[in-house]
């Protein structure tokens, strides 16, 4: 005698049916102002990735301390850890997946803010930030075809010269959302920024907004194909009651 399978298992059927894309393929970076000091400050619980000033690091995370001076406007830095300067242009030490999840909370999507330091010239504008996966290795062996995340509204350099708190240890941009879900957590990742008209003080990206990994929604059609087979089991419990009460 066939059995109707329970409801929950028919639903977890309709939902398990479905192919939902793996979050490690490329994404989409977003660059918006901050208008507060909601983005930090920078601390061991916001480390810096890229940074030419000292920053405040949990143990065995380091960061790119890059020189910085005012006869320097244009900048090609990677991240590297542990903490090291990395001339300009070159690769540096990657981070693990789980290195980076430790300090943020254990969660894999996070976002980026950039404290900017700049004078009245207001020219600085940002150029490229990336987030790349490292598939040859550590160093310069790091493909740099393997993109995690990038910005995808920095079609041609934005300006971030007008900061709302310059240099005060806030994010005065941020950039949202890394995601390094579905990686691997010994997986190498590095960090990737070309900024160019600075004219004061270093500029500083660290980590920030550790939020939990979200939901992601099913397609219409998914939904719709999850309706059908609900509106299925439902009808096929139903008619079990009626032949019930109809023999007794």
């Amino acid at each position: 005698m066939s059995r109707c399978k329970p409801f929950g298992v028919l639903v977890a059927i309709a939902l398990g049916a479905i192919a939902i894309p793996g979050l490690a393929s490329a994404g989409t970076l977003t660059l918006s102002q901050v208008n507060d000091n909601s983005a930090g400050p920078q601390s061991t619980s916001n480390p810096c990735v890229i940074a030419g000033t000292n920053c405040s690091q949990p143990a065995g995370f380091g960061f790119n301390n890059f020189t910085s001076s005012g006869a320097i406007s244009s900048f090609n830095m990677f991240s590297t850890t542990p903490t090291g300067t990395v001339a300009d242009g070159v690769k540096g030490s990657p981070y693990t997946v789980s290195q980076i999840t430790g300090v943020a909370g254990g969660h894999t999507t996070f976002n980026i803010a950039i404290d900017v330091n700049t004078t009245n010239a207001h020219g600085e504008t940002l150029g490229l930030f990336e987030v790349l996966l490292c598939t040859g290795g550590g160093g310069t062996n790091c493909s740099t075809t393997s993109v995690i995340d990038t910005t995808g509204n920095l079609n041609t350099p934005q300006n971030i010269g007008f900061p709302s708190n310059n240099g005060n240890g806030f994010g005065d941009f941020l950039l949202s959302t890394v995601n390094l879900t579905g990686l691997a957590s010994t997986a190498l990742v590095l960090f990737h920024a070309i900024w160019s008209g600075a004219s004061d003080g270093a500029e500083s990206f660290f980590i920030v907004g550790a939020t939990p990994n979200v939901f992601v929604p099913l397609p219409p059609a998914a939904l719709l194909f999850g309706s059908g087979l609900l509106g299925m089991a439902f009808l096929r419990r139903r008619r079990q009651k009626t032949q019930v009460s109809a023999a007794a």
